[in-house]
């Protein structure tokens, strides 16, 4: 299913016919809705592994690689590759898969290993483990350690994503199992925002119009 059919699903089932032109709803907000919605989806995957299996863990299909990513320098040894999207907050840093580097002869170096938060205070003055390269996640960038330029390289990434949220027409990256799970959440959402009272009068005032 693409973005664009389930945002018009939504606006449907939020309006119960085809919205007007002019409708208050438009589909740029339904689709960050939808990205919330991802979220909590994901999450719920999450629960149920650990209610099933007693492990917490997100089922392959919300995963999504991407490829080609820059690699450049921050700091002495510090490397930093941009995201092209917040992992979902799962776990300590169980957003993101797996990173390898690429080289232009199309070699590819082995996964780095992952560090949590709390890991990054203490690590560099521990003994660091001989070919393996080093790497944690803040926000939308991963920082990696290691004495190789990887500027050189293209980074590959493996990241819990409901795909690209920019264009409309690509597809949604979830199952479909889950997709009512996120319909029912963006719906009830809008639905109560559509039930709030608006000020009708354009006076200056932000007071609400009660009758």
């Amino acid at each position: 299913m693409t973005r664009q059919a389930l945002i018009e699903q939504i606006l449907r089932q939020v309006y119960g016919t085809q919205p007007s032109d002019d409708a208050s709803i438009t589909p740029g907000l339904v689709n960050q809705m939808i990205n919330q919605g991802i979220g909590l989806m994901v999450k719920q995957n999450y629960k149920e592994a650990i209610q099933l299996d007693g492990v917490g863990y997100v089922n392959n299909s919300f995963y999504l690689t991407y490829k080609g990513l820059a690699v450049s320098l921050d700091e002495q040894f510090i490397w930093k590759v941009n995201l092209p999207q917040i992992p979902i907050a799962i776990g300590k840093n169980e957003g993101i898969s797996t990173l390898q580097f690429k080289s232009t002869e199309g070699e590819i170096s082995k996964p780095v290993v992952w560090l949590s938060q709390d890991q990054v205070t203490y690590f560099q003055s521990l003994q660091q483990p001989t070919g393996k390269i080093l790497a944690y996640q803040q926000g939308d960038h991963v920082y990696v350690y290691s004495t190789l330029i990887l500027n050189q390289y293209t980074a590959t990434i493996t990241i819990v994503s409901g795909g690209d949220s920019t264009n409309l027409s690509s597809t949604l990256n979830i199952p479909d199992d889950y997709i009512p799970g996120i319909v029912d959440y963006v719906v009830k959402s809008l639905s109560q925002a559509r039930l709030q009272i608006q000020d009708a009068a354009n006076d200056g005032s932000d007071a609400i119009r009660t009758a």
